[in-house]
């Protein structure tokens, strides 16, 4: 489907707290702003911290139309940077985030140099050897559609939840209604078939081949029993990018902010506070 008026400019839903130097947090497939929910007390006590709902997620709005690639994406919250102004910024991204993250931080430091201050990523997609099978499902024809359309949202939140956790007792029914809700809104799953589709760029050789060029300091963590992401992606990026520092995070899954929050966020406000 067109998009009925692509001249309408998007608006990304987002929330803004504190005030300080920018921080943008970037969440992952099928999830929302919700996933960073236990940063907003410790970050915006001397940041700016800014959350934002991804095109198709959370309360973003949700075109029937197929613009919904990974530089689709990207175009929207780099607009969104210039359009606040956003300087001394660090970029924050988990999973689809982190990928996103990536592909931002190239396109600041070739761009706008000077914006970016600092490259913060949380279990992060970075290559597409490491893309998780039931994402690769979706780009199938008709099975993909299948497993999107004929599943209820309730049951797919469920799913990926207990496939990001390590443990699922940590899991509240509020999280899961959360993350529920954005994909069965008119036009949800729309949105999440035709992004898991396009979730790996036709250029991303090519984009993998320039993280040795983002040299902004890079904070890693990783979830050492993630599932959806194997943790020898966090060796890959480190060993590629060039001011980088790992971490992990031990009896922890694929989205730490939100499983192991106290192991998290020290490990984050450690990270800016040295910068």
């Amino acid at each position: 489907m067109s998009d009925p008026n692509p001249s309408t400019p998007i608006e990304l839903h987002h929330q803004m707290y504190g005030a300080g130097n920018p921080v943008l947090c970037i969440h992952g497939f099928g999830a929302s702003l919700f996933s960073w929910r236990n940063f907003v007390d410790p970050l915006s006590k001397n940041y700016q911290l800014i959350l934002i709902d991804l095109r198709g997620s959370g309360s973003s709005p949700k075109p029937p139309d197929s613009r919904y690639s990974a530089r689709d994406h990207a175009d929207l919250i780099y607009k969104f940077i210039l359009d606040h102004d956003l300087k001394n910024l660090t970029l924050i991204g988990n999973s689809f985030g982190g990928a996103l993250s990536l592909l931002l931080s190239i396109m600041l430091l070739k761009k706008e140099p000077g914006r970016l201050r600092s490259l913060v990523l949380i279990d992060a997609g970075a290559y597409k050897e490491y893309i998780p099978g039931y994402v690769k499902l979706l780009g199938i024809p008709i099975l993909g559609a299948a497993a999107i359309y004929l599943t209820p949202a309730r049951c797919m939140a469920k799913s990926i939840l207990k496939m990001a956790y390590y443990d699922p007792k940590k899991i509240t029914p509020e999280q899961i209604e959360a993350y529920a809700a954005p994909i069965a809104s008119p036009g949800g799953k729309h949105a999440l078939l035709e992004t898991g589709k396009q979730i790996i760029p036709p250029n991303s050789d090519e984009l993998v081949a320039k993280y040795k060029d983002i040299n902004v300091p890079t904070l890693i963590i990783w979830g050492k029993q993630d599932q959806i992401i194997n943790p020898i992606v966090g060796d890959l990026l480190d060993q590629a990018i060039p001011n980088s520092t790992l971490k992990w995070i031990d009896q922890c899954g694929h989205v730490p902010q939100e499983e192991m929050p106290e192991a998290t966020v020290p490990l984050v406000l450690d990270f800016l506070q040295s910068l």
